[in-house]
């Protein structure tokens, strides 16, 4: 299993994130299952300094470690959990320390990578991007395990 994965933007930058496969290892899974996947990023309106994607996972997902507090480099897993079929589902990178929340409050999330901090400034110059120019193209994939070391 792959210990990272890789996120590249069509208007520039990539950067790595590290699993947390202690913290959640179902959310790690579903999301290493979904992989390679290509999606429309967009900026978050509700979560401040957030970019997120839509995804549909094969695999359940429970909650995880769930938390509405995230930080600069966190790599979350969203979806609308009180909904049995048809959830909305969501990847975010967080640019910022943020509160998680939507349209009716604060919204637990699962957190299941994070970007090292050394890779921040690229995280943010994506997002700032994103937030003023508007949606692109991600590619998200696992990092292969010899590339890891």
């Amino acid at each position: 299993m792959s210990s990272r994965i890789r996120l590249e933007f069509s208007g520039g930058g990539a950067f790595e994130a590290q699993l947390l496969l202690s913290r959640a290892p179902k959310t790690v899974a579903a999301v290493l299952a979904m992989l390679p996947l290509e999606a429309t990023v967009l900026h978050s309106r509700w979560s401040g300094r957030e970019i997120n994607f839509p995804v549909r996972s094969a695999i359940d997902v429970p909650r995880e470690q769930q938390t509405s507090t995230v930080n600069t480099g966190d790599v979350i897993y969203w979806k609308e959990w009180e909904l049995d079929e048809g959830a909305s589902e969501a990847l975010a990178v967080y640019y910022g320390a943020e509160v998680t929340r939507d349209h009716r409050g604060h919204l637990p999330v699962n957190v299941f990578a994070r970007v090292p901090s050394e890779a921040w400034p690229v995280v943010e110059e994506i997002g700032v991007r994103i937030w003023r120019k508007g949606a692109e193209t991600v590619t998200v994939s696992a990092v292969p395990e010899e590339e890891t070391s």
